[in-house]
Formats: C-alpha cells, sequence, structure tokens
C-alpha cells in the first residue's frame, strides 16, 4: 500500500479583538500516513447515495485522541473535512470519512 502525508489541524487562540472575542488560527497538530480507501458494495447498499458520492475515506494509524482535536486535515494536497471516525485505537487503522470536495485553500 502506498501512504501518503496526512497532516491534521486544529483552531488554537492566538488573542482576542476590542470586543474580547478570541482570534482563532488554525496549527498543524500532528502529522501522520494514510491512504484513500473505496466504498464497498456493501456499503454503498447500506448508506444513502449521498454519502459515497460526496464524501470519501481515508484510512490512517493517527491515534483517534489527534483525530477528534483536528478540525480540518490536508491529504493528497487538499484540505477536507473530517464528517465521521471509525475505529478505536486498540483497531490497526482508523477510518476518516471526509468531505470528498477538498479546496486548495483553508
Amino acid at each position: 500500500m502506498r501512504f501518503q502525508p496526512l497532516f491534521l489541524f486544529a483552531h488554537q487562540q492566538t488573542g482576542t479583538d476590542a470586543l474580547n472575542n478570541p482570534i482563532m488560527e488554525l496549527v498543524q497538530i500532528s502529522e501522520s500516513e494514510g491512504r484513500f480507501s473505496n466504498w464497498t458494495a456493501e456499503q454503498i447498499a447500506l448508506d444513502n447515495r449521498e454519502v459515497t458520492a460526496h464524501n470519501r475515506k481515508i484510512i490512517t494509524r493517527e491515534t483517534k485522541e489527534n483525530l477528534l482535536k483536528a478540525v480540518t486535515i490536508q491529504f493528497d494536497g487538499k484540505y477536507h473535512t473530517i464528517t465521521q471516525i471509525r475505529g478505536e485505537d486498540t483497531d490497526r487503522w482508523r477510518i476518516l470519512v471526509v468531505n470528498r470536495y477538498g479546496s486548495d485553500e483553508l
């Protein structure tokens, strides 16, 4: 299997504005590896078509703790939003269901 770099980003407070509202910035919290995975025919049949048409699956060994902290990930040169995390740290892999249409910018 060919793995690619997977970067996890989370919001971090960098200051406050004049009204004391927090100013948040995306910062990289972790770097790991992952690869895209295909939907199986069974998953397509169980989930509605909207899920498989607009989302992709990524498998990774990153810890679930870091994945839960992440707001967005950078994978395959694009940014994606995590919509679901499947698997525990006791499993060999965690499966991320991500928004398929990532953009080049945050």
